[in-house]
This record gives C-alpha cells, sequence and structure tokens, in this order.
C-alpha cells in the first residue's frame, strides 16, 4: 500500500511540471509556453513580438505547391496544447546560459560534396529553398552526416550564417534517425548553435513541425523516395529570417539576434564530419551519384534549388555555380542542372572512409 501511494504522489507531481514532456518511444520534445522557450531568455528579446505567421508580401514568393506534412511523424493527437509549442530534448542542457558545440559536440574531419558560387561573385541572397529525398546514411556516435544549405554572410571577420536541411547526428540526437535540423551562427554567437541550444535564438511557432523532428519515411535506393521540402528566407517586413515548408511556417530567427541583411553566400549539397584522424561516415546515399546512373535519379538529390531575389524566389543560375568536392574518393557531387519536374538539381554522396587528403 505505501509502495502504491508513492507511485501516486510522483504521477501526482509529474503531472505539474511547468514543462509537458509528452511521452512517446518515437517522440523526444517537451511542450514549453511559447513565451518561456530558449529564445526569450535573453534580454534582447523581451520586447519582441512572435511572428505567427509569414507577412502577405513574403507569402506570396513562396511556393505554391501543396504542403507535405505527412513525411513529418507528427499526429494531430500529439499536438502541444494551446499556448505552447515544441522543443526538441536534445542530448545535452539546452536551458544554459550558451553552448558552444564545439566543448559538448565534437565537429571535426570535416568533409564537402557541394556547389557553391564562383569564387569573387558577388549578389545578395535573400535565402534559399530545395526539396530533400531523405536517407537514413549510417553513422557511428561521434560522427555526423547531412543533407544542407548554407546562407552565409561575412562582414570584415564577423561571420554570419543560417543552415538547414536534414541531419543524421547521434551526437546531438538521441538516435540515428534522419532529422529536421538547423544551425546558426551570429555576431553575438560566434561559436555557433543547433536548433534551439542558445539563448535568444531560434523562435519556434509551429505546434507540430520543429528542429529535431525525425523524418519517419525514408527513400530506398532504387525503390521508393521520400522528399521533404525546406526553405529559409528574410521577410522584407519583419526582417526575421523564417524556416518554412512549403507555405508552412516552422518557426525563425528574429532579427534581434540575426541582423543579417542577405547573405553573400549560399552552398547546397552534402556535408559529414566525425572524430579527428578516424574513419569518416557515409553521405547521402552512401553512394557515389554517377555510379549510381543518369537516368537512375534515386541518388541522394535536391531539387526545385531556388533563392529570393527582389522578393521573388527565382531557380539558381547554373552559369554561377561550381562543384566543390575537398575528398573525391570518399563522395562526390553531381550538379545536373534544369531537368523537367526537377526545377536546378544536384545528386551527391559517397561511402566515407579514409578520407584525409
Amino acid at each position: 500500500m505505501a509502495s502504491y501511494c508513492l507511485l501516486y504522489i510522483f504521477i501526482y507531481l509529474c503531472s505539474y511540471h511547468n514543462a509537458q514532456t509528452v511521452q512517446h518511444k518515437e517522440i523526444d520534445y517537451e511542450c514549453v509556453d511559447i513565451y518561456k522557450q530558449p529564445a526569450f531568455q535573453h534580454p534582447l528579446m523581451k520586447d519582441h513580438q512572435i511572428q505567427m505567421r509569414p507577412s502577405v508580401e513574403f507569402q506570396t514568393t513562396v511556393s505554391t505547391e501543396p504542403e507535405t506534412s505527412d513525411l513529418f511523424t507528427g499526429k494531430a493527437e500529439e499536438r502541444c496544447p494551446k499556448g505552447q509549442v515544441p522543443i526538441h530534448i536534445p542530448q545535452i542542457n539546452y536551458t544554459s546560459d550558451f553552448i558552444q558545440p564545439n566543448r559538448i559536440i565534437t565537429e571535426a574531419n570535416l568533409h564537402y560534396a557541394i556547389i557553391r558560387p564562383f569564387e569573387n561573385y558577388t549578389k545578395v541572397w535573400g535565402g534559399a529553398q530545395a526539396v530533400f529525398n531523405i536517407y537514413k546514411p549510417r553513422v557511428l556516435r561521434n560522427q555526423f552526416s547531412k543533407a544542407w544549405i548554407w546562407l552565409n554572410h561575412r562582414e570584415k571577420d564577423v561571420i554570419s550564417s543560417i543552415q538547414f536541411g536534414w541531419a543524421v547526428h547521434i551526437g546531438l540526437y538521441r538516435d540515428d534517425r534522419p532529422r529536421l535540423t538547423t544551425y546558426w551562427i551570429s555576431n553575438r554567437h560566434q561559436n555557433g548553435c543547433y536548433n534551439v541550444l542558445c539563448r535568444g535564438g531560434y523562435v519556434q511557432v509551429h505546434k507540430t513541425i520543429y528542429p529535431g523532428m525525425a523524418y519517419n519515411k525514408i527513400s530506398v535506393l532504387g525503390k521508393r523516395q521520400s522528399t521533404a521540402h525546406l526553405l529559409v528566407g528574410q521577410d522584407s517586413r519583419t526582417k526575421n529570417w523564417l524556416l518554412m515548408t512549403r507555405k508552412t511556417l516552422i518557426g525563425y530567427w528574429p532579427y534581434q539576434i540575426y541582423s543579417m541583411q542577405g547573405a553573400s553566400q549560399v552552398f547546397f549539397g552534402g556535408y559529414t564530419g566525425g572524430l579527428a584522424g578516424a574513419i569518416s561516415p557515409p553521405m547521402g546515399a552512401g553512394t557515389f551519384p554517377r555510379q549510381v546512373g543518369y537516368r537512375n535519379k534515386f541518388a541522394c538529390f535536391m531539387k526545385q534549388l531556388k533563392y529570393f531575389e527582389d522578393k521573388r524566389l527565382v531557380d539558381i543560375d547554373s552559369n554561377e555555380f561550381e562543384e566543390y568536392v575537398d575528398s573525391p574518393k570518399c563522395y562526390d557531387v553531381w550538379y545536373r542542372e534544369f531537368e523537367i519536374r526537377s526545377g536546378e538539381m544536384l545528386t551527391f554522396g559517397g561511402p566515407g572512409g579514409q578520407c584525409g587528403i
């Protein structure tokens, strides 16, 4: 009887936890009061007005294709209560004042298979988008493998960057599932932050889709392909940088913290890392893109590559980009340029291995 009473008291106390933890084997997030999420634990965010939807001007520029929310693990019954938003529970304590990823998450032995603007090419990029197919490269505990977009800006010696895509990252997450992942660097946070790991950073507004959320459908090489659309762009009215999937706002980086006015570089492609000197993990589907074959579009791809220009979302220009691979024996990228129904497109990947130059 005493043990039963203790159990009842424990359950009762847990029900009054200030952030409702959702218990589900497929979910690892907390429902947090929208004004008590980590972003609002910074003095610059004291009087911030939450942006719950894109401005009319921004909404008119984004894709009008149907939304594809079925690609996420989120279900209606798993949404947070009114006034709360889902915040991913990382391997580490996201409520610390300032978390420096290079101290807690090993990120070395970095390798790239990307397309990038030609050197000395000057343009202001107001954002970018892509449709990704989702794979699950096999990584070890101290490794990561990403399908990634970078929006970078350098002013003198200060670097700002918003990065997003999907990642398998066991150092950051609790398992090896591919997850919607973001990373950002600003003049106030030069060490960079994943998802919501820093105070005063990313603001979550959607009640179902969030950074750290796992994709529940994985592509199979040569067979079924599962895709997801992601976009980041600066809202010209609010100056916030919005993270969206199709016409749905997931969250944003507020202008108070992230004041970059346009990006000077945009990169698309694959990105891996792990322990220095160790074997590098597979990228994408684990195959070289040209090895799969020109007519086989089942390698890891990013298609419908677009950017914001003069408040329009337009295809990137193949005359402005070059392929870059730092370890060709392990990875490759193939910029396939414009293809019917795919738009501007690239495929990338590789088996990894001993990739040191």
